[in-house]
């Protein structure tokens, strides 16, 4: 989901929305083939200048939709902080 915090309108608005979608649906393809990782390993693995916010906005988004969960693990992150590690919905693809 795109937060429009900045106002755009028009074709400007639009694109932003396909943006967000389609890292969205990366993060999610990424889940799929590793099954957890922490923002940071998730960053790491899309194409060079995405950013950590937008990461942590699409595993937010994510878990909201109930397609991620996060665990009470945590690992250091790229900022030598821990970050939790989220994993996929234990129900994911079940349709529930």
């Amino acid at each position: 989901m795109y937060y429009n915090t900045t106002n755009e309108t028009g074709d400007d608005l639009k694109q932003s929305h396909k943006k967000a979608k389609s890292q969205s649906d990366k993060i999610l393809a990424f889940y799929k083939e590793n099954q957890e990782a922490s923002p940071s390993q998730v960053m790491l693995a899309l194409p060079v200048g995405t950013l950590i916010t937008s990461v942590r906005r699409s595993i937010t988004d994510l878990t909201k939709d109930g397609h991620l969960e996060k665990t009470t693990r945590k690992r250091i992150g790229l900022y030598g902080k821990p970050e939790y590690i989220w994993k996929l919905h234990a129900l994911y693809g079940m349709g529930l």
